[in-house]
C-alpha cells in the first residue's frame, strides 16, 4: 500500500469526525446531547459542551477557509517566519486571543443547540470536501502543520466532551 500524506490526513479526519474506531469521533460523542446537557457546566468551572462545540466549529471553519484560500502566498527569506515550526501555529492566521468558545449556552433553547449541531455537520462536510481536493503535490509545509494540529485539537476536545458527559451522567451506560 502506498499512502500519501493527504490520504493519512483524510483518514485521520474521518476517524475524528464520524468513523468510529478505538476512539470516539465527534459525531458519536455528541449523539443524544440535548441543550440542557450541552449547557451544563462542570463543577468547579470549565467549558460546557456547547462552548467546546462552538470552539471546534470556529477552528474547523477557519481550516476550511485556509485550505480553500487560493491567493498566492508571500514568500519570506526565512521559512520559519512564514510557516512557523510544524509544532507552532502560524500566529497571523490563528487569532488565539479571540474568545472562540462563546457563552455557556441556554438549557432551554433546544432550537439554538440544534442549529449549532447543524453548523457542526455542515462545517465537517465542507472540511471533508476541501480535504478531498488537496493532493500531496499541492500540500504546502504550512498546511502539514495546520492539518496535524487541527486533527489533534479535534480529538483532544472530543475527549473533553466525553468526560463532561460522564461527569453529568448523560453518557450512555452501554458505551462504558
Amino acid at each position: 500500500m502506498n499512502l500519501e500524506l493527504m490520504d493519512i490526513f483524510r483518514m485521520e479526519y474521518d476517524f475524528s469526525w464520524n468513523t468510529e474506531t478505538w476512539f470516539l469521533p465527534l459525531e458519536s460523542a455528541l449523539e443524544g446531547v440535548n441543550s440542557t446537557d450541552a449547557s451544563w457546566q462542570p463543577p468547579g468551572g470549565g467549558n460546557t459542551i456547547w462552548q467546546t462545540v462552538n470552539h471546534l466549529n470556529y477552528y474547523n471553519a477557519l481550516l476550511v477557509r485556509q485550505i480553500n484560500d487560493t491567493k498566492p502566498r508571500k514568500k519570506a527569506s526565512n521559512n520559519k517566519a512564514t510557516f512557523g515550526d510544524i509544532g507552532e501555529p502560524a500566529d497571523s492566521k490563528w487569532n488565539l486571543a479571540e474568545n472562540t468558545f462563546g457563552d455557556t449556552g441556554d438549557p432551554a433553547d433546544s432550537e439554538k443547540w440544534k442549529a449549532v449541531l447543524a453548523e457542526t455537520h455542515l462545517i465537517c462536510e465542507h472540511l471533508r470536501k476541501s480535504l478531498a481536493q488537496v493532493n500531496d503535490s499541492q500540500l504546502e509545509e504550512e498546511h502539514v502543520g495546520v492539518l496535524a494540529r487541527q486533527i489533534l485539537h479535534n480529538v483532544y476536545h472530543i475527549g473533553q466532551i466525553v468526560l463532561i458527559r460522564k461527569q453529568q451522567g448523560s453518557w450512555p451506560k452501554e458505551r462504558e
